[in-house]
């Protein structure tokens, strides 16, 4: 895909689905589990390659409940940040 597509395709991606995750493929060892999770759970989703080398994917959800229990669920942030001790 060209540049100005990706642009356009982004630009409604945005419109159509504002609320988003963004997650460390490190963390989605479990990518089946994730996407029985959206398949079972979720309206209204989209996803893509954050970056060119692939280090993150940017769950997209049209409802922000949706993506506020996908971010409970699957985003593991919080757990880099536990002090040693």
């Amino acid at each position: 895909m060209d540049q100005d597509k990706r642009k356009e395709w982004l630009r409604k991606l945005d419109e159509e689905c504002p609320h988003q995750v963004v997650v460390l493929r490190r963390q989605l060892c479990r990518e089946e589990e994730v996407m029985k999770f959206l398949d079972a759970f979720v309206g209204k989703f989209d996803m893509y390659v954050e970056d060119e080398y692939a280090g993150s994917v940017r769950y997209c959800f049209a409802d922000p409940s949706d993506a506020a229990f996908f971010r409970s669920r699957f985003d593991q942030k919080s757990e880099r940040f536990k002090l040693a001790g």
